[in-house]
């Protein structure tokens, strides 16, 4: 019996009961588009991740100290750009919180001590207004630029530029809103409000400052600058006495967390995939139990063991392969409808290919043991049957 011939019976049984057929093909139809919609969410939501931290560049170290007696002073910063060459600014900072009050309406917020270079080092750009100068970092002005979402939450979303307001009962006037970044980042800046370093040093007291952020000259410098910079402080220190972050381990962790989840989406939704398989065999057994006398018939016109076999895997093959690009579709669609409701999805095509061919892959499979029966069929039992 040729492939044509083979193909044409296999497509006759699977049209010989439809309904049954539809409703098998559902378990795969469901199974591909789950494979294929939860691993384009945990895709998208991997990339919006690493672009966010890339957009902020990959030249960036984030530098803090191990050991509760080891601390920094704007002093030491001062130092390390006359020291590392290959670093290109450094920018320390002051971590404090408080109570921001506004016309009433009060909210705790994280505060940040930092320098007139925050925009250019943490790649942050303005929504409204300025950020503040060089010279009232120097003088100690009590100037802020807050987060978007501060913005939001204390001025209902009016420009605030002008406007004061007071934390820890200190008043200081808006000069500046940051661009919204969302909450993937890690580092809240939607909820900060940003001062200058002096003064934030001046109301906790100190010239110390709790981390501080250095920016290479190139992403290929950056090994060379966090080599120089531990050799530093652990001259200062003691060995292991500084911690250094770079922007790149982090998108590379990111990364590997990301994957690792996206893996756990695709093997869950894989779980329903093999369901379908189940459903397909049951349906396959049930098939060859129907059409006993139609292969009792076919063996004794001369049809081989091999040939209804193949007949019977073709068939559940089919089923799945015609399920699966259906699946297929109904993923892209699944996705597309999650990705309006507004969270990024991003569809791989390998992920297209993987689904597609796993559903192939669980016809066959799961169409060995019912074509296997019928093919050890005895003809005359076969034709004996009712």
């Amino acid at each position: 019996m040729h492939l044509r011939n083979i193909l044409s019976v296999s497509l006759r049984g699977l049209t010989g009961n439809k309904m049954r057929s539809s409703l098998t093909m559902l378990g795969v139809i469901i199974g591909v588009a789950s494979v294929i919609a939860l691993v384009s969410i945990g895709e998208g939501a991997r990339k919006e991740i690493v672009d966010n931290f890339e957009s902020m560049g990959t030249n960036i170290l984030q530098l803090s100290m191990n050991r509760w007696d080891a601390r920094f002073t704007s002093e030491q910063v001062d130092e390390l750009k006359e020291r590392v060459p290959d670093m290109e600014m450094a920018m320390p900072t002051v971590w404090w919180g408080g109570e921001v009050v506004y016309e009433g309406k009060t909210r705790y917020a994280s505060a940040q001590g930092v320098t007139e270079i925050f925009p250019d080092i943490r790649n942050h750009d303005l929504y409204l207004g300025r950020f503040f100068t060089a010279v009232e970092v120097e003088i100690c002005r009590p100037v802020a630029v807050i987060g978007w979402q501060v913005m939001q939450d204390m001025f209902a979303g009016r420009n605030p530029v002008g406007k004061s307001l007071t934390i820890n009962q200190r008043p200081y006037e808006i000069v500046g809103v940051l661009e919204e970044k969302g909450q993937n980042l890690g580092d809240g800046v939607d909820q900060m409000v940003l001062v200058p370093l002096t003064v934030a040093q001046r109301d906790r007291g100190t010239n110390r400052v709790d981390q501080v952020y250095l920016k290479a000259k190139d992403k290929d410098s950056v090994p060379v600058v966090e080599l120089m910079v531990k050799r530093i402080f652990e001259a200062r220190y003691g060995p292991d006495a500084v911690w250094i972050w770079t922007q790149q381990a982090m998108i590379d962790q990111m990364q590997e967390s990301s994957r690792t989840m996206t893996l756990m989406l695709g093997a869950i939704a894989g779980v329903s995939l093999l369901v379908g398989g189940i459903g397909v065999m049951n349906i396959m057994l049930v098939a060859v139990a129907e059409r006993t006398r139609e292969i009792g018939l076919r063996m004794a016109v001369g049809a081989k063991r091999y040939q209804v076999m193949f007949q019977f895997l073709m068939e559940s093959a089919l089923l799945c392969s015609i399920g699966g690009v259906l699946g297929v579709l109904g993923g892209i669609g699944a996705s597309q409808v999650v990705r309006r409701m507004g969270t990024k999805t991003w569809i791989a095509p390998m992920s297209i290919g993987v689904a597609f061919g796993f559903a192939i892959l669980v016809g066959f499979v799961f169409g060995i043991y019912p074509a296997f029966r019928a093919s050890r069929l005895q003809p005359a039992d076969a034709l004996r049957s009712e």
